[in-house]
């Protein structure tokens, strides 16, 4: 390339020439003009001309001047090469128009460049992502309706992963536990059947006219105090099934809230004897059950039921020593109940439960010595269940006794008791005196007396079913993780001159035991939904740790640095 400063000698005449006439008459080109050799030699010989034609004329003096100074400038100025020529201004974006006085123009430039980083983080992601499809929505070369057709897939995957993914963890929250079947009956140890005994005979006769003499004001003749015995028997026996023997005419000057304290101050001594062949010792406590005053063997829950535990407004957990087990090394285990000397009702349960109404029961006279011999079948529960909910679980631990109000401890048959007392409470406004009306919170519910009871009367078939197509009953009350259930094989009896006596134990032990064990756990719901997200997206778990990366230490130093 030559310049035009005639530092070169090989330039013709004609280009001296135009150089000379250049620096002596014509200002530098104008932004946006393109010079080219042949063009401008042309462009600059017709303004050669024109500046010869304009000397010739005259000029007033302020049009001298300006000249002589505009040939000094030109005269300056650095000559120009062949090549060079002036680029047209790069295109920019017409500013924005503010909407809000309060914007000001500075602000509008700020967010404008925050809103250009943030679309061009975006496409920086998308362009990097290792998440299959991501990069086909930032891509170079393809159109919209390619973009859109990638955004669609991508919309169906994630749809399909979400979808999938509560399926799997509905399963996990409702059945991730299975029951499973254990054969190998050399290897565990079976509880002893627990039983207890209701005797038919309730009240002492002598304590009763005792009663009477010291309260004589309240009845008027003999007639009243036969009555009187009468309405304390029925009513040491009163449950569900018979609460329309009870006579509703007179009450004998007793309180409703009195009843339980006036048939443990006239109750018969009932004190049975027990032996057995374990190698754990058993023993019998009184307890207060649906069906009255009742003695409970081998329980771990019938102490919470004692009117001296109530009364003592006590709610702390009791030691009831080791559950009495046997194993068949052991052979036959029998359990015997001496010196009955009545009439008694019997309902057979494991150690973990309480009578319920529901249930048999069965039935011998005070003269006979009864043998009866069950079956067991047992349900355990995997120590890896215990980190489970009860909702997953759908069982209950002992020690889970956040909803039971009137024990420390949870028992499915407490559960169905409580529920059956706040059934009562709804519909008649008071509960059977057989129940605890102490709460944990320290409610009081009032007990029923006659009127009452004539309620509990109308509605004991719903009561003792807890069904019912005009209430609404919902107990809520789980299984036992830990249960037992005894099953009566045979029974037999033969008069016994010494009395009633009842032995009872377990002959053929059980070939079967059932365990809940963990079927799905936490572990399994990761591998299930990383599999989905994997299979539709085909990303791992360091594609979400990519993600979280970005949006945050990433996204910052981008948004906030030059």
């Amino acid at each position: 390339m030559t310049s035009w400063d005639g530092s070169n000698d090989s330039l013709t005449a004609s280009t001296a020439s135009l150089q000379q006439q250049r620096s002596e008459t014509t200002p530098r080109a104008g932004p946006g003009l393109l010079l080219f050799p042949g063009t401008a030699q042309r462009h600059h010989e017709n303004q050669a001309s024109r500046h010869q034609k304009a000397n010739t004329t005259t000029l007033n003096a302020n049009a001298n001047a300006n000249a002589k100074e505009n040939e000094v400038l030109i005269n300056q100025r650095k000559p120009y090469s062949i090549r060079s020529f002036r680029r047209p201004p790069l295109w920019q974006p017409p500013p924005a128009k503010q909407t809000k006085e309060a914007e000001t123009p500075q602000d509008g430039i700020e967010n404008t460049a925050y809103i250009a980083k943030a679309q061009a983080f975006i496409i920086e992601f998308l362009q990097g992502s290792s998440i299959h499809g991501f990069i086909y929505l930032a891509k170079f070369g393809l159109n919209f309706l390619e973009r859109m057709l990638w955004f669609a897939f991508i919309c169906v995957a994630l749809f399909s992963i979400i979808s999938l993914s509560q399926r799997t963890w509905q399963r996990f929250q409702t059945s991730p536990m299975v029951i499973s079947m254990d054969r190998n009956k050399l290897v565990w140890n079976t509880s002893f059947p627990s039983l207890t005994v209701c005797p038919h005979k309730r009240i002492d006769e002598l304590k009763v006219d005792d009663y009477i003499l010291a309260h004589i004001e309240e009845f008027e003749d003999d007639e009243d105090k036969d009555n009187f015995r009468d309405f304390i028997e029925k009513l040491a026996s009163l449950t569900y099934d018979n609460l329309e023997t009870l006579p509703l005419n007179k009450s004998y000057g007793i309180d409703s809230s009195n009843y339980l304290d006036i048939l443990y101050e006239l109750k018969w001594p009932f004190e049975p004897e027990i032996s057995s062949g374990a190698a754990v010792k058993m023993f019998i406590y009184e307890t207060q059950t649906e069906f009255g005053i009742c003695h409970s063997v081998n329980s771990l829950v019938a102490r919470y039921n004692s009117f001296q535990y109530w009364r003592a407004n006590d709610w702390n957990l009791l030691d009831h020593g080791d559950r009495v087990t046997v194993h068949p090394l052991d052979g036959e285990i029998y359990a015997q109940i001496i010196n009955l000397s009545t009439a008694y009702d019997v309902y057979f349960h494991g150690p973990g439960d309480v009578p319920s109404i529901s249930k048999q029961r069965y039935t011998f006279p005070e003269s006979d010595y009864t043998t009866v011999e069950l079956i067991a079948l047992e349900i355990y529960t995997n120590e890896e269940a215990r980190a489970f909910t009860t909702k997953q679980r759908k069982c209950r631990f002992q020690y889970e006794a956040d909803d039971m109000q009137t024990v420390p401890i949870y028992s499915f048959g407490l559960c169905l008791s409580e529920c059956r007392m706040f059934f009562a409470l709804r519909i008649c406004g008071c509960i059977p005196h057989f129940y605890r009306n102490l709460l944990r919170s320290g409610r009081r519910l009032p007990v029923c007396g006659l009127e009452g009871i004539g309620c509990l009367v109308k509605i004991k078939r719903e009561i003792i079913s807890l069904k019912s197509d005009k209430y609404k009953i919902n107990c809520n009350c789980l299984s036992n993780c830990d249960d037992s259930n005894f099953f009566v094989q045979s029974y037999r009896s033969r008069v016994w001159f010494l009395g009633a006596n009842l032995q009872w134990g377990i002959i053929d032990y059980p070939k079967m035991q059932l365990r809940r064990d963990v079927l799905f756990s936490f572990a399994d719901v990761l591998v299930y939904i990383g599999g989905l997200v994997g299979f539709f997206l085909g990303c791992s778990a360091l594609s979400f740790t990519e993600i979280i990366y970005y949006f945050t230490a990433r996204l910052v130093r981008r948004m906030f640095s030059n």
